[in-house]
Protein backbone atom coordinates (compact mmCIF):
# COMPACT_ATOMS: atom_id res chain seq x y z
CA UNK A 1 0.00 0.00 0.00
CA UNK A 2 2.98 2.35 0.46
CA UNK A 3 4.39 1.93 -3.05
CA UNK A 4 2.17 4.63 -4.74
CA UNK A 5 3.22 7.17 -2.10
CA UNK A 6 6.89 6.44 -2.74
CA UNK A 7 6.37 6.77 -6.50
CA UNK A 8 4.55 10.09 -6.07
CA UNK A 9 7.28 11.44 -3.79
CA UNK A 10 10.00 10.35 -6.22
CA UNK A 11 8.21 12.05 -9.11
CA UNK A 12 7.79 15.24 -7.08
CA UNK A 13 11.50 15.31 -6.27
CA UNK A 14 12.41 14.71 -9.92
CA UNK A 15 10.25 17.66 -10.96
CA UNK A 16 11.66 19.89 -8.24
CA UNK A 17 8.30 20.22 -6.49
CA UNK A 18 8.81 21.71 -3.07
CA UNK A 19 12.46 22.54 -3.77
CA UNK A 20 13.68 26.09 -3.17
CA UNK A 21 14.18 27.98 -6.45
CA UNK A 22 17.75 28.65 -7.56
CA UNK A 23 18.83 32.19 -6.75
CA UNK A 24 20.64 34.34 -9.26
CA UNK A 25 23.78 36.08 -8.12
CA UNK A 26 23.15 39.62 -6.85
CA UNK A 27 23.94 42.42 -9.29
CA UNK A 28 27.59 43.52 -8.99
CA UNK A 29 28.05 46.97 -7.52
CA UNK A 30 30.67 49.37 -8.94
CA UNK A 31 32.72 49.49 -5.73
CA UNK A 32 33.14 45.70 -6.01
CA UNK A 33 34.68 45.90 -9.50
CA UNK A 34 38.40 46.70 -9.56
CA UNK A 35 38.36 48.04 -13.13
CA UNK A 36 35.98 50.85 -12.15
CA UNK A 37 38.29 52.46 -9.63
CA UNK A 38 38.74 56.11 -10.51
CA UNK A 39 35.72 56.25 -12.82
CA UNK A 40 32.85 58.64 -12.15
CA UNK A 41 30.33 57.02 -14.51
CA UNK A 42 29.94 53.28 -14.94
CA UNK A 43 27.87 50.86 -16.99
CA UNK A 44 27.65 47.38 -15.48
CA UNK A 45 26.58 44.60 -17.85
CA UNK A 46 26.27 41.33 -15.97
CA UNK A 47 24.85 37.85 -16.49
CA UNK A 48 24.41 34.79 -14.30
CA UNK A 49 26.74 32.56 -16.34
CA UNK A 50 29.38 32.55 -19.05
CA UNK A 51 27.11 30.97 -21.67
CA UNK A 52 23.91 32.97 -21.40
CA UNK A 53 23.11 35.45 -24.17
CA UNK A 54 21.03 37.74 -21.95
CA UNK A 55 22.33 40.28 -19.49
CA UNK A 56 21.21 43.09 -17.22
CA UNK A 57 22.57 46.61 -17.57
CA UNK A 58 22.76 49.29 -14.87
CA UNK A 59 24.07 52.84 -14.99
CA UNK A 60 25.85 54.36 -12.02
CA UNK A 61 27.26 57.77 -11.27
CA UNK A 62 29.80 58.57 -8.59
CA UNK A 63 28.47 61.16 -6.16
CA UNK A 64 30.40 62.23 -3.05
CA UNK A 65 32.55 59.12 -3.07
CA UNK A 66 29.56 56.80 -3.48
CA UNK A 67 27.85 55.21 -6.45
CA UNK A 68 24.25 56.09 -7.27
CA UNK A 69 22.00 54.11 -9.62
CA UNK A 70 20.75 56.62 -12.19
CA UNK A 71 18.44 54.53 -14.38
CA UNK A 72 16.28 51.48 -13.90
CA UNK A 73 17.94 48.16 -14.83
CA UNK A 74 17.80 47.42 -18.57
CA UNK A 75 17.85 44.13 -20.47
CA UNK A 76 20.51 43.46 -23.08
CA UNK A 77 21.62 40.80 -25.53
CA UNK A 78 25.25 39.74 -25.72
CA UNK A 79 27.25 37.30 -27.85
CA UNK A 80 25.62 34.14 -29.20
CA UNK A 81 28.15 32.14 -27.15
CA UNK A 82 27.95 34.31 -24.05
CA UNK A 83 30.97 35.97 -22.44
CA UNK A 84 34.67 35.13 -22.65
CA UNK A 85 37.73 36.44 -20.82
CA UNK A 86 39.92 35.23 -23.71
CA UNK A 87 37.97 36.33 -26.75
CA UNK A 88 39.27 35.79 -30.29
CA UNK A 89 38.00 36.74 -33.72
CA UNK A 90 34.79 35.01 -34.75
CA UNK A 91 34.12 33.05 -31.55
CA UNK A 92 30.75 34.73 -30.99
CA UNK A 93 31.47 35.87 -27.45
CA UNK A 94 31.33 39.25 -25.76
CA UNK A 95 34.63 40.16 -24.07
CA UNK A 96 34.53 40.06 -20.28
CA UNK A 97 36.36 42.89 -18.57
CA UNK A 98 36.27 46.64 -18.09
CA UNK A 99 36.67 49.04 -21.01
CA UNK A 100 36.14 52.63 -22.10
CA UNK A 101 34.47 54.15 -25.17
CA UNK A 102 36.03 55.64 -28.29
CA UNK A 103 33.30 57.45 -30.30
CA UNK A 104 29.71 57.15 -31.46
CA UNK A 105 28.43 56.41 -34.94
CA UNK A 106 25.26 55.60 -36.80
CA UNK A 107 23.08 55.91 -39.86
CA UNK A 108 20.96 58.53 -38.11
CA UNK A 109 22.01 61.97 -36.87
CA UNK A 110 23.83 62.39 -33.59
CA UNK A 111 21.18 61.75 -30.89
CA UNK A 112 22.86 64.14 -28.45
CA UNK A 113 26.17 62.49 -27.57
CA UNK A 114 28.34 64.77 -25.44
CA UNK A 115 32.11 64.67 -25.22
CA UNK A 116 32.53 62.08 -27.97
CA UNK A 117 32.81 62.42 -31.75
CA UNK A 118 29.87 61.20 -33.86
CA UNK A 119 30.62 59.53 -37.20
CA UNK A 120 27.86 59.17 -39.81
CA UNK A 121 27.68 55.93 -41.77
CA UNK A 122 28.35 55.95 -45.50
CA UNK A 123 28.02 53.18 -48.13
CA UNK A 124 31.75 52.35 -47.90
CA UNK A 125 31.95 52.43 -44.09
CA UNK A 126 33.77 49.25 -43.08
CA UNK A 127 35.22 47.86 -39.84
CA UNK A 128 38.48 46.35 -40.97
CA UNK A 129 39.48 42.74 -40.43
CA UNK A 130 42.79 43.16 -42.27
CA UNK A 131 46.08 43.06 -40.41
CA UNK A 132 47.31 46.48 -41.58
CA UNK A 133 44.36 48.38 -40.05
CA UNK A 134 42.79 45.75 -37.86
CA UNK A 135 39.90 46.80 -35.62
CA UNK A 136 39.57 50.23 -37.23
CA UNK A 137 36.91 52.09 -39.18
CA UNK A 138 38.01 52.41 -42.81
CA UNK A 139 36.31 53.85 -45.86
CA UNK A 140 36.60 51.39 -48.74
CA UNK A 141 34.75 48.39 -50.21
CA UNK A 142 34.48 45.93 -47.35
CA UNK A 143 36.09 42.77 -48.74
CA UNK A 144 37.47 41.69 -45.36
CA UNK A 145 35.77 42.94 -42.24
CA UNK A 146 32.25 44.07 -41.40
CA UNK A 147 30.21 46.36 -43.58
CA UNK A 148 28.74 48.86 -41.14
CA UNK A 149 26.46 50.19 -43.85
CA UNK A 150 24.85 46.78 -44.29
CA UNK A 151 23.47 46.95 -40.75
CA UNK A 152 22.42 50.60 -40.87
CA UNK A 153 18.66 49.96 -40.76
CA UNK A 154 18.50 48.49 -37.25
CA UNK A 155 21.70 47.58 -35.39
CA UNK A 156 23.70 50.65 -36.35
CA UNK A 157 21.11 53.38 -36.30
CA UNK A 158 22.96 54.46 -33.19
CA UNK A 159 26.08 52.86 -31.73
CA UNK A 160 29.25 53.46 -29.74
CA UNK A 161 32.66 51.84 -30.13
CA UNK A 162 33.85 49.98 -27.02
CA UNK A 163 37.63 50.11 -26.74
CA UNK A 164 38.19 46.36 -26.51
CA UNK A 165 41.48 45.60 -28.33
CA UNK A 166 41.39 49.11 -29.75
CA UNK A 167 44.25 51.21 -28.41
CA UNK A 168 46.92 48.68 -29.32
CA UNK A 169 45.08 46.09 -31.40
CA UNK A 170 46.33 42.52 -31.45
CA UNK A 171 45.49 40.89 -34.76
CA UNK A 172 42.99 38.05 -34.31
CA UNK A 173 42.06 38.89 -30.73
CA UNK A 174 38.73 40.33 -31.79
CA UNK A 175 37.35 43.44 -33.42
CA UNK A 176 34.25 45.57 -33.77
CA UNK A 177 32.84 45.40 -30.25
CA UNK A 178 30.06 47.97 -30.06
CA UNK A 179 27.15 49.09 -27.94
CA UNK A 180 24.29 49.10 -30.44
CA UNK A 181 20.56 48.56 -30.98
CA UNK A 182 19.00 45.16 -30.37
CA UNK A 183 17.99 43.16 -33.44
CA UNK A 184 15.86 40.49 -31.76
CA UNK A 185 18.53 37.93 -30.91
CA UNK A 186 22.06 37.50 -29.57
CA UNK A 187 24.96 39.38 -31.13
CA UNK A 188 28.30 38.39 -32.64
CA UNK A 189 30.04 39.84 -29.57
CA UNK A 190 28.56 43.29 -29.04
CA UNK A 191 26.18 44.51 -26.33
CA UNK A 192 22.72 45.34 -27.70
CA UNK A 193 20.02 47.43 -26.01
CA UNK A 194 16.43 48.28 -26.81
CA UNK A 195 16.13 51.48 -28.90
CA UNK A 196 14.94 53.87 -26.17
CA UNK A 197 17.45 52.50 -23.67
CA UNK A 198 20.31 52.80 -26.15
CA UNK A 199 19.60 56.44 -26.98
CA UNK A 200 19.32 57.29 -23.27
CA UNK A 201 22.68 55.64 -22.56
CA UNK A 202 24.40 57.38 -25.47
CA UNK A 203 23.15 60.76 -24.25
CA UNK A 204 24.35 59.97 -20.74
CA UNK A 205 27.88 58.92 -21.75
CA UNK A 206 30.77 61.23 -20.93
CA UNK A 207 34.53 60.91 -21.48
CA UNK A 208 35.90 58.59 -18.82
CA UNK A 209 32.77 56.43 -18.61
CA UNK A 210 33.73 52.77 -18.12
CA UNK A 211 31.76 49.68 -19.04
CA UNK A 212 32.22 46.47 -17.01
CA UNK A 213 30.98 43.32 -18.73
CA UNK A 214 30.79 39.67 -17.75
CA UNK A 215 29.24 37.16 -15.37
CA UNK A 216 28.55 38.57 -11.92
CA UNK A 217 31.04 36.23 -10.24
CA UNK A 218 33.80 37.23 -12.65
CA UNK A 219 33.28 40.97 -12.20
CA UNK A 220 33.49 40.81 -8.40
CA UNK A 221 36.21 38.17 -7.98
Amino acid sequence: MRRPIIVVLAAALALGVGAAPARARPAPLPHQIDGLRGATRAIVVHSDSWRTTRAEVRLYQGVGGRWRLVRRPMVARVGRNGFSAARHEGDGTTPAGTFGFVYGFGSRPDPGVRGFAWRPLRPNSCWSGQRRDYNRWVTRPCTRGESLWKNRRVAYRYAAVIDFNYRRPVYGRGSGIFLHQETGGPTAGCVALRPADLVAVLRWLRPGTRIAMGPAGFLTR
